[in-house]
Formats: structure tokens, sequence, C-alpha cells
């Protein structure tokens, strides 16, 4: 039946575009979404011969996808949804990172279960979620702060600052509290002044669960947390009460671990692009100004100043990381500025993906037209 139902979707795609008047762009639109909803589904596995046949459990031993990163500065090319947590140390901190992402780029393996993590991330509404489990070497004196400081700032048409506008609205209605800056150009600040970099960071208490335990009793963090310290969802206001109160008495002496995904709903990594702005839409990175690749970090700005701007001299950088999808990877010469040696690796394994015929890039705007060259149609929610 399902073979006979895309079949009549295909027909009645291919009727609407013959029957369409060349000045009309309406039917074309219309037809294309149905012939991309034929296919947005991805096939089986090689080793599959029907539909049927996908919906049993498969291993996921040859499971790859687009998502990379690595610790700044370098210890190697990392990536997403290893088996295993990766480690890093310099003189502030020992830091272990998990990095978990539902496989958006093949979304056949959502109802199959054939990805690492599935056991965790399966039917949930996150779409991924990052663990870091870390023992400072020396104690943060101010508060830390978690997440994206961009390099330079971007220019933005009208339309996608009112996006943005949207964008920050449903993240505070997630996380509450963050700091958010548009960033700075020469013309912003006096010559010879230092401009602030576009930053988007979120206290500690953004986080949505964490554990403090003795050193050698913390937990495996890619296993199942289930149970383990406190969540969000455990009651907000006293979850806030006690995680603050842990920030505001960290010791080099305890072994903290930190969750996150409340805003991964809304930011799709493996596609590079924002999504739940707008139903049956998604929008590309890049028109955020959110270029590849990202960085994130965890700082802090020790001593008081009456400016508030988040400066990158008045930061002290615990630990930070490089993000990107090999979907839309960043040019030849980052990724060596990032990686060194490694860098050929990760170009050699920067494959163009399915997705990518619809993020803005190609041809795609001399051929559908401007609004279709920043706007997506992904595929239809997985779970809850």
């Amino acid at each position: 039946t399902k073979m006979f139902r895309d079949l009549a979707v295909l027909i009645l795609a291919i009727a609407a575009l013959a029957a369409a008047d060349l000045r009309s762009w309406i039917l074309p639109l219309l037809a294309l979404a149905a012939l991309r909803r034929l296919w947005a589904r991805p096939a089986c596995p090689a080793e599959k011969t029907t539909l049927e046949k996908c919906d049993q459990p498969v291993e996921s031993d040859g499971y790859e996808d687009p998502l990379r990163w690595c610790f700044l500065p370098s210890n190697g090319l990392k990536l997403a949804n290893a088996r295993h947590a990766e480690e890093f140390e310099n003189e502030l901190i020992r830091i272990k990172c998990v990095a978990m992402h539902r496989p958006t780029h093949e979304t056949w393996r959502e109802s199959t279960g054939d990805y690492p993590y599935s056991f965790h991330l399966k039917g949930r509404k996150r779409l991924w979620e990052i663990r870091l489990q870390m023992r400072f070497k020396k104690v943060p004196t101010s508060k830390l702060h978690f997440g994206i400081e961009l390099e330079e700032k971007m220019p933005a048409s009208a339309a996608t600052r009112r996006m943005k506008e949207v964008l920050l609205k449903l993240v505070q209605g997630v996380v509450g509290d963050f700091y958010y800056a548009e960033g700075e150009g020469p013309e912003d600040v006096g010559p010879g002044e230092e401009m602030e970099p576009p930053t988007f960071v979120l206290p500690m208490w953004a986080f949505d669960q964490f554990e403090v335990s003795e050193p050698g009793q913390e937990p495996d963090i890619t296993g199942d947390l289930e149970g383990i310290g406190m969540k969000r969802t455990d009651g907000l206001k006293a979850y806030i009460q006690s995680l603050k109160a842990t920030v505001e008495n960290f010791s080099e002496d305890k072994v903290y671990t930190f969750c996150i995904w409340g805003i991964s709903q809304f930011l799709d990594c493996m596609r590079w692009e924002v999504r739940g702005l707008f139903p049956g839409m998604g929008f590309n990175f890049s028109r955020f100004g959110l270029q590849p690749p990202l960085k994130i970090s965890i700082y802090e700005i020790p001593e008081e100043h009456d400016d508030p701007r988040h400066l990158v001299s008045r930061k002290l950088y615990y630990v930070s990381m490089a993000m990107w999808s090999t979907g839309q990877p960043p040019p030849p010469a980052k990724l060596q500025a990032l990686l060194g040696e490694d860098s050929a690796v990760a170009t050699a394994t920067a494959k163009p993906q399915l997705f990518e015929w619809c993020t803005g890039r190609g041809a795609q705007p001399e051929l559908f037209g401007d609004p279709l060259s920043w706007c997506t149609m992904p595929h239809r929610a997985m779970g809850a």
C-alpha cells in the first residue's frame, strides 16, 4: 500500500507540473513539495530489500553522520555519537564530553533505532544532547557562561532580524535567562577599540540536568543517566536554587556532570538548520549569521566592569570547542587552522549530504527564487 500511495503522489505531482502555467510558480512549488516528500524518505540500508524489513531493529556498527567537532586547541578530529567520552585537559580544567544527535540526516533510522544512543534519544523531542563532566584545577571566581561565540558581526536583513527575535523568544521560554549580543563592527566603536563578537551564552543553571560526585564515583556519561542528580523537570524553582548553590561553591575536589538538551528542539546541527519558527519549515543557520564552524565555549569574566559587554580580552576560557556539519563544512583554510594535520582527514570526510539541495546553496536560487533559497521543508517531526 505504501508503494501505491507514493506512486499516486508522484503522478499527481507530475500532473501539476504539466498543467501549470509557465508564468505561475505556485503549482510547480506544490509539485516540488510533493516530490520532495518522496525523495526525503531515505532508502533502506543496502541489505534491506523491502520497506517492511526496515521496521526491524538493525545493528548500528556502520553508522555515519555529518556532524564533526574538535576541542580548541585541537587534540584531534571528533565525531558526534561516539561510543566513548572525548577528553581534554588544560591548566584550568579536566573535561570529558559526549555529543549525541538524532539521525536527522537519515530519518529512517528513527523507526529502526539503528543509531548510537537510540536507547536514550529515540522518540524524544530533543534533537541532541551534550554531556559534560568537569573537574576544576582552578575554581571560577565569577559566573560561568556556556554558549556560542562567533567571529564577526554579519549583515542581516529585516526579515532575518525578525526571525532572530522569534527564535530568541522561543529559547527564552525554554531556558529563561541568557546573554545575547548582535556583535559590533568597526562602525560601532571608536578607532582602535575592541569589538564585541556576536554572542549567545547561557548561565550554568540553564543546563537541564546536573550531578555532583566524588572523584572516582562519577557516572558514565555514555550510559543511562536516568535517576542521576537533578533535572529541571523535577521542579524548576528547587532545581535552579540547588544548581546556583553548586555553582557558587565549585570545588577542585568534586566532579561535576552537566547535560543540556532543552534548546536542541530548535537547532538541527546535522542539517545545519533552525527549526520550530514556522510549522513545516527550517532555515539554514547561515541566515542567522551562524557560519561554520560554531565556537562553543565555557568562560568567565573574572573582573567587574561597568561596561557589560562580553569582550574577548576580558574572558577566561575554561574550554572551547568548534562544531560543523560536513553538509556545510568550513572553508579548507579554516579547517587547516582548526585541525592542522587532521584537516586533510576532515576535508576527505566532508561529503555533501542529500539535504544540501534545499539549504540555499548551489543553483537553487536561480531555480526557485529567493524564498526557497533560504528556507527548507524538513522531514515530519519525529517524536514528542
